[in-house]
């Protein structure tokens, strides 16, 4: 009988310590920035560089001796630049552009065209194929058995 009683007892205290390591457990998970039992996109918790909810600013060189910044407006889509100007000590707006439809422009003031190099790319491709049907160069063990 006493025997039965340790027993009992011993499961006892092992199912308590067992309660108490879970409680323990879910105390450590649940604290903000512990891991997580799922993996989260690391992106979403990361500072924005330049900016943020949508607008981004970004320090920049004009021209040689000028200094001043962009703001693009990702929500309105617009994008400012200013320029500083270090005897009057401003900082003034010197261009504005919605790029809403900038966007949608395939080719604009580009040289060569895309339908200049297609050409040239076509061509290119032809004469190869030309090249490759009459002449086929020589394998490196061929020429070097044929040389003493």
């Amino acid at each position: 009988m006493n025997q039965q009683a340790g027993r009992s007892s011993l499961v006892v205290a092992l199912w308590a310590n067992a309660a108490l390591l879970a409680l323990i457990t879910i105390v450590l998970i649940g604290r903000p920035g512990s891991p997580n039992l799922v993996p989260a996109a690391m992106a979403q918790y990361q500072q924005p560089i330049a900016g943020g909810s949508g607008i981004y600013i970004m320090p920049g060189q004009l021209s040689n001796n000028t200094w001043g910044c962009y703001l693009l407006d990702v929500d309105t889509q617009t994008l400012c630049a200013y320029q500083f100007y270090p005897g009057d000590k401003q900082l003034r707006l010197i261009a504005a552009r919605n790029f809403r439809y900038d966007r949608k422009l395939g080719n604009f003031n580009t040289t060569p065209a895309p339908q200049d190099v297609a050409e040239l790319v076509k061509k290119e491709q032809e004469s190869l194929r030309v090249m490759g049907s009459n002449a086929t160069p020589d394998s490196p063990e061929k020429t070097n058995k044929e040389t003493p």
